[in-house]
């Protein structure tokens, strides 16, 4: 595919969450850098691999434009199914994989709300950045996750404050509403639950997660950061 014909293609599918560089050239250059988790693509695929050496088969929750799907793809021996919500992010990540030629994922449209997540089979680890501060249960959905693969990486936000919080299910979290200028980098739901540290290291454990490993984490009185590779009983550290 000549530059004309990858100008033109990138062009058909803005606009673009992320900058799309290729081969040294940028084609697109995102219009808002300052919502997603900081962390490189390549610098996620590594601690993720650093954490779970042994993962071959991965399963991605949230792949936006495919970034990480392409970084984790470089791994050897590794077979990926990357779930995303949105179509129009999901055209574009799969330019991205056409692109670059590769071979070993499947991308896939579905909401992780609402999906059957028994139906997609056993995975050696899951990949969840940028996504659990999206929906409405996320306790539910670590439970789901916690169901089909035996370790997690989970990159997210969770509440600072331990005032004025609402409860569900034994879970604390601050109510949020989805308001981002760009409709893409939204989740599906529209009033979306935060839950604060102690219930998310709750949420973990009760999905099967007892061994929490936290390798990274920003605190503040109200939005904190925090990076977690999390295993169940028997998966050793490396």
């Amino acid at each position: 595919m000549n530059d004309l014909e990858i100008q033109r293609r990138v062009s058909e599918l803005e606009p673009w969450v992320g900058d799309f560089v290729y081969n040294g050239v940028r084609y697109a250059t995102a219009s808002t850098r300052d919502y997603l988790l900081s962390q490189p693509p390549q610098d996620r695929a590594d601690a993720f691999f650093g954490a779970f050496p042994q993962a071959k088969r991965v399963l991605e929750l949230g792949a936006l434009e495919g970034a990480d799907t392409l970084a984790m793809a470089g791994q050897d021996g590794v077979e990926i199914l990357a779930l995303e919500g949105r179509e129009e992010n999901l055209r574009r990540a799969e330019f991205v994989m056409e692109l670059h030629g590769v071979s070993n994922v499947e991308l896939r449209l579905a909401d992780v709300e609402s999906m059957d997540f028994a139906a997609l089979g056993h995975f050696d680890a899951t990949l969840c950045a940028g996504l659990l501060y999206h929906v409405q249960r996320p306790w539910e959905l670590l439970a789901d996750i916690g169901s089909v693969s035996d370790c997690l990486y989970l990159s997210t936000h969770y509440w600072g404050s331990s005032e004025g919080l609402d409860v569900v299910d034994g879970y604390a979290f601050h109510p949020v509403r989805e308001d981002h200028p760009e409709p893409q980098a939204r989740g599906l739901s529209v009033d979306v639950r935060w839950l604060d540290r102690p219930s998310l290291m709750r949420a973990l454990e009760q999905a099967g997660f007892t061994d929490v490993e936290v390798l990274q984490e920003r605190v503040t009185p109200e939005v904190c950061n925090i990076v977690t590779a999390a295993r169940k009983p028997g998966v050793p550290r490396p």
